[in-house]
């Protein structure tokens, strides 16, 4: 069943033909390269072989041991830790670098405590530890030759603009010290020329800086997209990737985002959240929009679509509870207080709720106790909070754009919608509250699409692509 929402209507057909081992503890090398006159000669895997290989993954801004939908942590930080941790079930030695900063303290430590031999995460003290991320572009160069010394690798990926810089720089110290050559893959999550044009209405626009610097990475770099979307972006702002590019998409753990005994939801979403949880178990259905709030989520689109629903379908807008649940970003706190302040003035306060950052075991309690997930973001690279949602079994009403057709596919996991105005959305939240057989209908769809996107079928995929990278 295909299903379409507009400014004119919703609509659906059954036509679906169009639809879219080494131990990671030792590390050769470590903390000294050898001086151009050494006899040192690195340990290398024969290009092909898919032998055991050491792995650096670069997440300079972010820690992917932080929470996500906190400060500037969201889809990438999950993305770099599951494929970390799938990368290192196939055997290889796998290390995420990320800055150090206040929350994440310098030091070297296992990824997961419980797991000592899984990826090692190795936060480098470069910069004040405060330091906001339009400040880092300066570090970049420096943080990737500190990265160096616990080298050589095999692999370099780069995740995010700012890494893409600091990978760049360690493959040149690697290269000039010790004569081993690889060529960085740079995963950009965010493409600066596609979000600038889906900008919301306030929003700051990516600096021209961070543009040059995309474009000239997309050049020198393999890219690895996580959507075709992604990669459209990627061609569209900076010309197609010299080097070589290929499409990858985010899996989700299906063991951990699992559907309810039954395909109803109802609101007894519990959560991470001082009386939220209590509060929206008075109403009989609960939408969800998980993740960091900042315009281009466009978490003011849900709530001014729970505000049309009252208009149009005041009983069922009653009983009908929307979550928010995420924390701002550095520098849209004033957005997070104008969805408040909106849901005030619209006379919904009592019925919209705010959450803080769910940890993954939270969030997918949250997301498997809704009714439906709401993903009204102005872009997505991918949307995996969308693909979450599916595996959880809950319908998806989400932006008829960029990743989210890949990840939440329209009339499999839920719908689309072709605006913006909260009208429509109201439309399509109301036509799925309505029609019980046909939530449960995306929830069995949902899932099977979802159980196609795992983890280690990723890491195989990107296995392939370091491999290639590998040259003498």
């Amino acid at each position: 069943m295909h299903c379409v929402v507009h400014s004119e209507g919703y609509g659906c057909t059954d036509n679906l033909e169009s639809l879219p081992l080494i131990d990671p503890t030792v590390r050769p090398g470590r903390g000294v390269f050898p001086q151009a006159h050494s006899s040192f000669t690195p340990s290398r895997i024969p290009r092909g072989t898919m032998g055991s290989m050491r792995i650096a993954l670069i997440s300079l801004h972010t820690s992917p041991g932080a929470v996500p939908g906190s400060g500037d942590a969201g889809g990438m930080n999950v993305v770099v830790a599951e494929a970390a941790r799938a990368l290192a079930r196939h055997g290889h030695g796998v290390e995420i670098f990320t800055r150090a900063t206040n929350e994440t303290p310098a030091g070297e430590r296992a990824l997961d405590p419980h797991n000592s031999t899984g990826p090692r995460l190795i936060a480098l003290a470069v910069g004040k530890p405060s330091l906001r991320k339009e400040e880092l572009p300066g570090l970049a160069t420096e943080f990737g030759a500190r990265i160096a010394e616990y080298g050589p690798f095999d692999a370099i990926h780069g995740h995010y603009w700012l890494s893409g810089v600091a990978a760049a720089s360690l493959a040149a110290a690697q290269a000039k010290a010790t004569g081993q050559r690889v060529t960085p893959a740079l995963t950009l999550h965010t493409v600066a020329a596609q979000k600038n044009a889906h900008l919301a209405l306030g929003d700051r626009p990516e600096p021209q800086a961070r543009l040059d610097a995309e474009a000239s990475l997309t050049g020198e770099q393999f890219i690895i997209a996580g959507s075709h979307s992604e990669l459209a972006g990627v061609v569209a702002g900076y010309g197609t990737p010299a080097v070589g590019n290929t499409v990858i998409h985010p899996g989700v753990d299906t063991d951990l985002f699992v559907p309810a005994p039954t395909h109803r939801r109802s609101d007894s979403a519990t959560a991470t959240g001082t009386g939220t949880a209590a509060a929206a178990a008075a109403a009989d259905f609960t939408i969800t929009v998980l993740g960091r709030v900042q315009p281009l989520k466009g978490q003011l689109l849900a709530v001014e679509a729970m505000a049309a629903l009252g208009q149009l379908d005041p009983t069922l807008a009653a009983r009908t509870k929307l979550v928010i649940a995420g924390e701002p970003t550095p520098g849209a706190e004033d957005y997070a207080q104008a969805l408040r302040a909106r849901a005030t003035e619209s006379g919904i306060s009592d019925r919209v709720h705010f959450l803080p950052a769910q940890s993954r075991t939270a969030a997918a309690a949250l997301l498997t106790r809704s009714t439906l997930a709401l993903v009204p973001s102005r872009s997505e690279t991918f949307g995996l909070v969308a693909l979450e949602a599916a595996a959880s079994g809950v319908p998806t009403v989400v932006g008829a754009h960029t990743g989210l057709l890949e990840a939440a596919p329209n009339g499999v996991a839920g719908v689309h919608v072709a605006d913006r105005d909260p009208r429509t959305w109201a439309g399509a939240i109301r036509a799925l509250l309505n029609d019980e057989n046909l939530r449960q209908l995306y929830a069995i769809r949902g899932r099977a699409h979802a159980e196609a996107h795992n983890w280690d079928a990723h890491a195989t995929k990107l296995l392939r692509t370091y491999d290639s990278l590998m040259r003498d």
